[in-house]
């Protein structure tokens, strides 16, 4: 039966996640329908699969609880951005990649149609303010060749983001009459990508193009030694949270399933790193349940762009392997509704591994150390129907829940 005429697919993300995969079990209830879906692991045409933010996080001074006014005159820093795109389409030509950066404001959870010039908040903006947040905002676009390098048809591009103390400012909530209302919870802004392929397009092509979401989270460093103990005791104080002495303790001094929880103090932090996935380690067995246990970490096997030569209707078995510390820990600011007190409670992140191919069969499209039986590989079966010098690729994405993202890709060709 034909495919239904698609001409957009569209991934709306949560704060981090740009896709998620079909369940096993929809899976199978559209195979006994007619309408021939794709399976969302699968890289038929034009995805974006991942975006990627470095830093992931910005944590900004507690000095923006205060009107720009009344500021002492202490340096605020400016945090360069720089946002790189993971779009795909294995059908090569040109694609055309496009990124704006709004505020969260609610007013429209797409941030498709998003105008400066008709935002009050931005009418109220004098320079050099203005100025920076309208660079900020103004869209990016560029085109890029697809890659032939790689089966899935990479689309590689960078984007770059100058975050400067007014951009923070313009960010923060506002109150009815446009005044910074500042929140000790993170501000998440919005950013939009959009990926064309025109020549598809053009084809007449079911899919020629995606629009996928990101969120950037601004988070207030309560903690922030700059300001002096004095500040930030009577900051803490106010809230009626304690800061702690010394840093989080380590899963030496205390397991992760002990620290999880209420915690007694806010620990001073620095801003959330991406996943430091360093490769692949092969696996000798290529039954799903012999494959490594929990988090591996040392030397790979294959780096996160690596080249393998296989026989067609073989099994790759694989397993990532990561740099120290890849379950960062960290504390969340939140409100106890039946003590209406503010609290801090100790997390541990969970990486979440997606995985998408061109061809073939994955035993999981997704690996988590939450919702799976601690593995985070997966055996990935081959089409016993490829031709010799023929290839495939896998594209892993790693997600920590706090914005930050690690793409690995592994290409084989067929003896």
């Amino acid at each position: 039966m034909p495919r239904p005429n698609h001409h957009r697919k569209s991934s709306v993300s949560s704060m981090w996640k740009v896709r998620h995969p079909l369940s096993l079990g929809v899976v199978a209830l559209l195979g006994t329908s007619c309408v021939n879906f794709d399976l969302a692991e699968q890289i038929e045409d034009t995805r974006v699969l991942a975006v990627r933010n470095e830093p992931a996080e910005i944590m900004f001074s507690p000095l923006f609880l205060l009107p720009a006014a009344q500021r002492p005159p202490l340096p605020l820093p400016t945090t360069t951005v720089q946002t790189e795109v993971y779009a795909y389409d294995p059908r090569g030509g040109q694609v055309t990649l496009t990124t704006q950066l709004c505020p969260d404001d609610g007013a429209d959870s797409s941030c498709r149609l998003y105008d400066k010039d008709f935002d009050d908040n931005f009418a109220r903006l004098t320079d050099p303010a203005r100025s920076e947040v309208a660079a900020l905002l103004e869209p990016q676009k560029t085109i890029v060749d697809v890659s032939t390098d790689s089966a899935a048809g990479r689309v590689a591009a960078t984007f770059s983001y100058d975050v400067t103390p007014g951009v923070i400012d313009f960010f923060q909530p506002k109150d009815a009459n446009g005044e910074n209302a500042p929140s000790i919870f993170p501000v998440l802004p919005r950013m939009v990508v959009d990926a064309e392929n025109a020549g598809q397009r053009d084809a007449n092509a079911e899919v020629f193009a995606e629009r996928a979401f990101k969120r950037l989270p601004l988070a207030m460093d309560l903690a922030d030694p700059a300001l002096g103990p004095d500040f930030t005791r009577n900051l803490a104080d106010g809230l009626g949270i304690a800061l702690c002495e010394s840093p989080l303790p380590t899963v030496d001094e205390v397991a992760d399933d002990a620290f999880e929880g209420p915690a007694e103090c806010l620990a001073a932090r620095g801003p959330n790193q991406n996943p430091p996935l360093l490769g692949f380690r092969l696996e000798s067995s290529i039954i799903p349940t012999d494959l490594t246990q929990g988090v591996l970490e040392g030397e790979p096997d294959l780096g996160l762009t690596s080249l393998l030569r296989v026989s067609p209707g073989g099994a790759v078995a694989i397993t990532p392997v990561w740099g120290p510390l890849a379950s960062e820990r960290y504390q969340v600011i939140s409100f106890d509704i039946e003590s209406s007190k503010v609290v801090v409670l100790n997390r541990v992140e969970d990486l979440a591994c997606t995985w998408y191919s061109t061809r073939g069969a994955l035993s999981s499209a997704l690996t988590s150390l939450e919702f799976s039986d601690d593995r985070l590989g997966l055996v990935w079966n081959l089409p016993s129907d490829a031709v010799s010098g023929e290839r495939d690729s896998l594209v892993l994405v790693v997600l920590d829940q706090r914005g930050g993202t690690t793409v690995a890709e592994l290409n084989v060709v067929y003896r």
